[in-house]
């Protein structure tokens, strides 16, 4: 009986159905990116049999640990301890793919073990490879990039020689390749460092009293068993919290699609509710009624959305680096979220409905005309006034239009903060030029510091300088920034000193403003950044939430912090004459291919990073833009279905095809410019309260650009003119007779 009332309207049950649709599939797909994440962190551990893993105490990531190479030998004798191996985990970048897994492990240690040699040899046969390092590639990659046993991969600048393929069953390893450890210390710029340990114990060993004595003992050391690695990590809340926060916006332009389809529903069906109440029907079954079709629309919704999520993780399977991230094969749980999701839908949008045709009694019912809408008089606009004649659909559709345009605005004004964020850390240094690693991703960039002696001797060059940058956490703070500087260099001038003194040796630090007040600091304190305690000398302001959410090292400290001795993250260059600057630029490309260098002003669009960030902020936009455009669509039909025969009547008197069609879209990019004005206002309310945010304040600052609110504007246009083509289309072609005769 729920499907043949949803079958009723098929053309608004069909859009409905791929409004959850499309929702679900974004939690399904995010989910599943999220899962092969995870299981890939956890694949580090497991196949190797290892039992517990050393890292750096307060690293955000395992990619950010620096551990002394050093300690393996003390590490080895504790007791219970059986093998240990040392582990190297980095990206890097190789052609076309920017963010390039690899891993670093001794050819001779028990984890390197777990990968089976499936063509050519293993790294522990290779001792002297011609035409390059030795390299084992992923089954998955090596399709991917079409690469075989024998042929060449490169690096960063790096020149490898494949000789063997390998398998291990985990997406995330048989998309990455396995160095040696030697070779992998040197691509990730941590020289007589690795990672983490993995450690092997004696059967019988307690493990948990092995944890307390090596952190106890090891002060910048931290420990976890092979089965919690991955939800020990400190990124992997940030990703929950992306994935959900995204799926959200989906879920909530959903259920109000299906409220707006089961309210017009009950709309429709005022009379016939009525009757089944004077036939004795009672409150309570009239609502299982209503709730019971709008938990079969999300159901069916439901299984379209998970066919649908999971075949767009099957087609991003072949894509090099994401194919790495998704998982082998789908959990249950992962079905059980999708279809959770779906009927929660059902629930939310079918209460409302659901509770007003339960309270609708026998009289007031039978009395009433589903055709009949009100009139809005006073709006001297006609397409306002139509639009308003179904003030609740109106009121719905408005809503779902503006969680699209607020998703747009917020995501919009993030990517611009944190290309501002970007562009102050390089601009306001005030040099002429910036620099970054060839190929790299900005959190693991890493220069040889005799690279910038040797740059800024190029002729036309007057200065040239490094900083470094690290990430670790510091009490409360979940993200801190940590900057090595030269002292007395010319790119520290930036941090503009409000209390205390400039940063003149090492073991001192400069604290941002946000940052001291996060973290209840003043001048004369100290503070602990991995097993170092710095003296703070004073407190800063840039006016760059990045900056002044974390604090300044000297480079030296900064270098050995982060364990990259001789390294720095980013250059700048100041010219004796910025005319020159095409020129130079050319000349280190030439002399230095592995330093990339632009103009400062330019510097943060030409990063892979800041790329990704727009494309993928501008992708899930999209997402929501397009459930948006659906719930538009679904609102015109239904309003031309109500008003067949007054448009009829307009067609009898002499109105034209395109006189209809102008009309109704009209009404539609009314309806959506409404929204969209709505969702630029929550929007921008949101994005308010989010700077006030004391922990936000200390990472970005959300920006709105001109240029966001008029593509805004035009979006909301757009979704206006397409979602109501089809519904124009209809009316246009309506025949007086035809329409005149319609109930």
């Amino acid at each position: 009986m729920a499907l043949k009332n949803l079958l009723r309207r098929k053309t608004r049950t069909l859009l409905t159905l791929l409004g959850i649709a499309i929702g679900v599939a974004a939690v399904v797909a995010l989910g599943a990116l999220g899962e092969g994440f995870k299981s890939g962190y956890g694949s580090m551990a497991s196949g190797s049999n290892t039992d517990l893993l050393v890292l750096q105490r307060d690293a955000i990531d395992v990619s950010f640990s620096a551990i002394d190479q050093d300690l393996k030998p003390v590490l080895a004798g504790q007791r219970g301890v059986t093998a240990i191996s040392e582990m190297i985990y980095t990206f890097a970048a190789t052609d076309n793919v920017p963010y390039f897994i690899a891993y670093g492990y001794d050819p001779a240690g028990f984890a390197i073990q777990k990968f089976k040699i499936v063509a050519g040899e293993s790294l522990a046969a290779q001792s002297n490879v011609p035409g390059g390092r030795p390299l084992l590639l992923g089954q998955a990659m090596a399709d991917d990039l079409e690469k075989q046993v024998g042929d060449t991969f490169r690096l960063y600048g790096t020149l490898f020689r494949i000789v063997g393929i390998y398998e291990t069953g985990a997406p995330f390893e048989d998309g990455a390749a396995v160095l040696t450890l030697e070779d992998a210390q040197v691509i990730s710029g941590k020289p007589r460092q690795v990672n983490a340990f993995l450690l092997q114990v004696r059967p019988g060993t307690d493990i948990e009293a092995l944890s307390q004595h090596i952190e106890k003992r090891f002060d910048k050391l931290t420990t976890t068993t092979s089965a919690n690695f991955a939800e020990d990590q400190d990124m992997f809340k940030y990703i929950d919290a992306y994935v959900w926060g995204i799926s959200l916006v989906a879920v909530l332009i959903g259920g109000v699609g299906v409220m707006n389809t089961i309210m017009m529903s009950v709309v429709e069906r005022t009379r016939e509710i009525g009757v089944l109440r004077a036939v004795g029907w009672r409150r309570r079954e009239v609502l299982k009624m209503i709730v019971g079709e709008s938990f079969v629309l999300s159901l069916l919704g439901g299984w379209l959305g998970v066919g649908l999520g999971l075949g767009v993780v099957r087609a991003l399977e072949g894509t090099p680096t994401l194919s790495a991230m998704l998982p082998s094969a789908f959990s249950f749980s992962l079905y059980l979220r999708g279809m959770g999701v779906a009927l929660g839908l059902g629930l939310v949008g079918g209460a409302l409905p659901a509770f007003r045709a339960s309270q609708l009694t026998p009289a007031a019912a039978m009395r009433s005309e589903s055709s009949n809408v009100q009139i809005a008089s006073g709006v001297r606009s006609a397409a306002l006034r139509n639009i308003l004649r179904q003030p609740t659909r109106t009121l719905l559709t408005v809503v779902g239009i503006a969680i699209a345009l607020m998703a747009m605005i917020l995501l919009g004004a993030m990517s611009a903060g944190m290309i501002d964020v970007i562009g102050g850390m390089t601009g306001g240094l005030d040099a002429d030029l910036a620099g970054i690693e060839a190929d790299a991703s900005m959190d693991l960039s890493k220069i040889d510091v005799g690279e910038v002696h040797r740059l800024s001797r190029l002729p036309g060059v007057e200065e040239a300088e490094g900083f470094l940058t690290g990430y670790t956490v510091v009490g409360d703070l979940p993200f801190f920034v940590a900057f090595g500087y030269a002292p007395r260099g010319l790119a520290i001038r930036k941090f503009k000193v409000v209390e205390g003194e400039p940063l003149q040796t090492n073991h001192q630090i400069l604290l941002g403003r946000v940052a001291a007040d996060n973290l209840h600091k003043k001048t004369g304190d100290t503070l602990r950044l991995f097993d170092s305690s710095f003296r703070i000398v004073g407190i800063y302001e840039t006016g760059v939430p990045m900056q002044d959410g974390g604090g300044v090292l000297t480079l030296r400290d900064a270098q050995n912090l982060f364990g990259q001795p001789h390294k720095v993250s980013f250059i700048g260059v100041w010219l004796s004459d910025p005319s020159l600057a095409e020129q130079v630029i050319a000349t280190a490309e030439e002399k230095f291919p592995e330093i990339s260098l632009s103009r400062a002003a330019e510097f943060t669009e030409d990063l892979s990073d800041m790329q990704m960030m727009e494309a993928s902020t501008w992708g899930i936009a999209m997402l929501a833009l397009i459930v948006g455009g659906l719930g538009m669509t679904n609102t015109m039909v239904m309003s031309i279905y109500e008003r067949t025969r007054e448009i009829g009547v307009l067609r009898a008197l002499g109105w034209g095809r395109r006189r209809v069609l102008n009309m109704i879209v009209y009404e539609s990019i009314t309806l959506s410019l409404l929204g969209g004005v709505v969702g630029t206002l929550v929007g921008l309310l949101l994005g308010w309260l989010l700077n006030q945010n004391s922990i936000i304040q200390g990472f970005l600052t959300l920006k709105y650009e001109p240029a966001l609110f008029a593509q805004a504007f035009i979006t909301a246009l757009l979704l206006g003119i397409v979602g109501g083509v089809y519904p124009a289309w209809r009316a246009s072609n309506l025949q007086p007779a035809e329409a005149l005769r319609y109930e």
